[in-house]
This record gives structure tokens, sequence and C-alpha cells, in this order.
């Protein structure tokens, strides 16, 4: 694993290691640990029937495909693509 810093967090790693006669590498061993032992465990997904997803979103209004296709040309990244047309076949349908 290679872990990447920015120079003012190596600079931040370098002066505690000094300040506690440790290398940078123990303590940021330590750091990790100490998060990683506090994170909290969480629960695996649950499977949801289909059925239970559609009615916890039936109040939802409908929206119209192309109406908010047309609404999100902005937000699109031309040098990624488009996620909506490589979503769509030959003929225009999803």
């Amino acid at each position: 694993m290679t872990l990447r810093l920015s120079d003012e967090q190596v600079e931040a790693l370098r002066r505690v290691a000094h300040t506690e006669h440790r290398s940078m590498q123990q303590v940021a061993r330590a750091a990790i640990e100490e998060y990683v032992s506090r994170a909290p465990v969480t629960q695996p997904r649950q499977e949801v029937p289909v059925d239970d997803v559609i009615a916890m979103f039936a109040d939802l209004p409908v929206i119209d495909s192309d109406a908010f296709r047309a609404d999100q040309e902005e937000f699109i990244n031309p040098y990624v693509g488009d996620a909506y047309e490589r979503t769509r076949d030959e003929d225009g349908d999803r």
C-alpha cells in the first residue's frame, strides 16, 4: 500500500515523530490503529424486495426523463463521457 500525504501532513507527522522520539511510520501506524479501533461497526446491507422499495417512494412525483436529462446538461464532464448516453441502445431505448 502506498499512502500519499500532502506536504503539510508530512511536516505535521515529522514534528509529532520528532517530539515523541518515534519514527514517522510508527506515529502513522498508531494513528491508523486508533482510528480503526474506534470506527463504528457497520451492519451488512439488507436485501429489500423491489415492491417494498417502490412503496417507500410511491408518493414522489413521476419525473419526465427527457426533462431531467435536459436539466443535467451542465453537469456532464466531456472528458468522462455521458452516462445517460451509455445506457441507451442504438434505437434510443433504455
